[in-house]
Formats: C-alpha cells, structure tokens, sequence
C-alpha cells in the first residue's frame, strides 16, 4: 500500500469506485483489471503497483470472480473488514440486479431489449480495449526484451485458437484448432515456472543468507473472511426458512462458486453441470435467455448466472416474490464465497509476501497478465462482431468498426476533457444508434 492508503480518501472513495466499476464493467472479469487498477492504484486509490499486482495474483489463482475478489481484496487493505465485504458487493451488483430485473420483464421485453444492450456493449467495450492496451504498454514500457518475450507466449498459449477462430469467422474458412490454455491454467503454469526459478536462486545464494522483511499482520483479512462468511451463513440459513429446496438451491450456488476456477465463461459450464443437468433449470431457459442476458450486461458472469438462475427456479416454484428473494440470496452467498476464498488467500500470502518467491512472483507475473489481456482484447473484438454480424455487418466493417470506436475512444480520451464514464455512454449510444440504422 502507498502511504496514507489507510486516510480517509481512498477509503471512502473506494465504495464508489467499486459501484463505478460494476456499472461500466462489460468485457468480463480478466478485461476489468485495468479498469479496476485505474481505481485503485496511486493517491486516489490508495494501492501501490506491486500490491495491486498482488491482489491480481490472488484474484487469478482462486475460485470466484475476479472483480468481486479484487473488490474485496483491496477493500480490505485501504478501508478493513467491512470496506472489503461492501466493496464486493457494489462491484457485483448493478450486473447481478439488471439481470434479474430483465429477465423478470423478458416476456414484455423480448429479444429487443438484449438487443438493445448488445448494440450498446460494443461502443463500451471500445473504451475497454483502450485501458487494456494503456495497461499493457504501461507494464511493458522499458522492461526490456525478456518482459516482451514472456507476453509474447502468454498470449500464444491462450489466444492462439481465438485469433484463428477469429479469422473464420471473418474469412468464412475454418483453420486448424490449437489447443489453448484457460486463464488459470497459465498463470499456475506461470507460478510454477517462477517457482522452479526461485528455488534455484535461493540455492545459489547460499545457507547464510536471508531473505529481509517481515510478514504483515493477517487479522484484518481474517475479520473480512470471518465477515463474508457469515454473509453466507445468514444468506443460506434465510433460503432453508423459505423451505428445504430453496436452502438446498442456495447450497449448490455456495458449492458451484467454489467449484469455479477461470471466470465467469468457465462458471457457464459449471452451471449447466450444477442446474441444467440437475434439472433444475431447463436448457432452453439457461441458454436461451439467462446466459445471453447476464453476457449483455456488466459484471462478473459468475454472480450474475447464479442470480438469474435463482430467480428462475424460485419463481417458477413460488412466484416472481420467491424468485427476487432467492436470487438476493444467491447474490449474497456468491459475494461472499469470492470475499471467503480471496481474504482467506491473502492472510495466507501476507505471511510471505517478503519472500524471494513472493517477490518474483510480482516482477514476472505482470507480463503474463499482460498476455492474459491480449487474448481477452481479441475475444471482445470478436463478440463485437458476432454482435455487429447480427445486425447485418459484414465481417471484416466490424472487425474496422470496432477499431474506429476504440480509436476514437483513445483520441477522445488523451484529451483529458472528458470524463470516462462520459466516452463510455457516447460510445455505447454511437454504436447502438449506428447498428439500430444499418439494421432498420
């Protein structure tokens, strides 16, 4: 942390930012880092680099989701236990709260309205690419060429295969797959190699030396794990007095969350495992209108999929009533798994942050971030022209349409004149009035 990071303005300006991150957070969890460094980092956020840097580590090697775990995480650190918990909660709730509202007016909204909010995420989106590649250029500038090379193979290890399927989609010609490494799989690949590095450096520098520093104090993660957790318990514990299915539901979403390793697009999956193919859902209510909803608005996926499918099955059981107290509930328990798992997992780190390994950790796994947020930078180029190709846009204007808006995003931005939130809401209406025409 920076000095002052315990003063009163970051932490009353964390609760804020974190509503502002959950607000404008489209692109997934992985795409939110420099969105949320942005946050969190320097006098107004109160975060050092090499903690941020920490918390992004964590984030990454743990279940949940990665803003919501990033939230807590930080929250703790500039404001205590409480900071933490309710950090995580306004990161996650205006994507969790939109999609349960949508899905609750579908039959009057119909297609239109995911539409709507598709054509929209586009112009958004742009303004994503622009911090990813700020982000990226800022980590790398002047790291020398080994940095560069190590960002160079975290993106061929996880965005090889969506490049080529990229180009398909464009060409119109299928490519060869190449087998491609989740988010997760690559940074506990990455953690292993820094590791094995070192161990060896430790061993060359022989039994008389030490490595300096002091572990910190854990006990303000704790309180904030001890918090989220009974978070859980009053959420479960609420959904058993509503019934024994309602409580065992609530139960699977606790299990499920903790079962989610790599985001929100790995959560689909876990999802259908836990409740489509439990039959609590059905497939064409989870695919047909509960995973395009939850993937049009902002947020983590993970706690958005589980409210929306509380909200299904409760009010396909009880009512819309039931359905809005189970879904309030299934928030809750997913926020306060992910403030468990990451506060549980940074007491942990914090008593060897001093440590070679901790410290390597932190110089080396910035540039396989960096790679991670290149594959993500291609992924939301490639939804934007799913997006624009529903409208009628031809493949290669989309891929050019989308570059213009991130283009203009940039230029608009350096100008220091307007405020974020003022490009990202001219970018989603530029984008949605341009396909709303072509499309009429």
């Amino acid at each position: 942390m920076t000095e002052g990071a315990d003063a009163t303005g970051p932490r009353h300006r964390h609760l804020p930012s974190m509503l502002k991150v959950g607000v404008i957070g489209f692109g997934g969890g992985s795409a939110l880092i420099p969105v949320l460094e942005r946050e969190l980092v320097g006098r107004r956020g109160g975060l050092d680099e090499r903690t941020f840097t920490q918390d992004t580590v964590i984030a990454n090697i743990t279940p949940g989701a990665l803003p919501t775990k990033l939230a807590a995480l930080s929250g703790v650190q500039v404001g205590g236990p409480v900071t933490a918990v309710l950090g995580a909660i306004l990161v996650s709730l205006p994507g969790a709260a939109l999609t349960v509202a949508l899905l609750a007016f579908f039959a009057a909204l119909g297609p239109t309205g995911i539409r709507t909010i598709e054509y929209a995420s586009i112009g958004i989106t742009a303004f994503i690419l622009v911090l990813l590649y700020r982000y990226v250029a800022k980590v790398l500038r002047g790291r020398g060429v080994a940095y560069a090379l190590i960002a160079l193979a975290a993106f061929a290890l996880t965005g090889t295969e969506k490049v080529l399927l990229l180009v398909t989609d464009v060409t119109g010609r299928r490519l060869a797959d190449v087998p491609e490494l989740s988010a997760l799989q690559l940074v506990v690949l990455a953690i292993a190699v820094i590791a094995v590095v070192s161990a060896v450096q430790r061993l060359r520098r022989g039994p008389g030396e030490r490595e300096e520093g002091r572990p910190s104090d854990p006990r303000r993660a704790l309180v904030g794990a001890g918090l989220a957790a009974a978070l859980v318990v009053v959420a479960i514990g609420g959904a058993f007095l509503l019934g024994a299915e309602p409580g065992a539901l609530l139960g699977l979403v606790g299990f499920s969350t903790l079962s989610s390793f790599g985001g929100g697009e790995a959560y689909t999956g876990v999802a259908d495992g836990f409740f489509v193919s439990g039959g609590l859902v059905e497939q064409s209510v989870f695919y047909g209108q509960i995973v395009p909803v939850s993937n049009a608005l902002p947020g983590p996926t993970l706690v958005k999929l589980a409210s929306a499918v509380s909200y299904a099955v409760g009010s396909d059981v009880g009512g819309a009533a039931l359905g809005i107290a189970l879904a309030a509930a299934a928030f809750l328990t997913t926020t306060g798994v992910c403030c468990v798992v990451a506060l549980g997992a940074l007491a942990g780190y914090d008593r060897a942050r001093n440590s070679l390994f901790v410290r390597n950790l932190g110089d080396y796994i910035l540039p396989v971030i960096c790679g991670l947020l290149a594959s993500v930078a291609v992924s939301i180029v490639h939804s934007g022209l799913r997006i624009a190709g529903e409208a009628g846009v031809p493949g290669p204007l989309a891929i050019v349409g989308v570059l213009a808006l991130a283009l203009l995003a940039a230029l608009v931005h350096r100008t220091g004149r307007l405020p974020d939130i003022a490009i990202i809401l001219a970018g989603g209406a530029l984008s949605l009035a341009v396909l709303l025409a072509l499309q009429g």
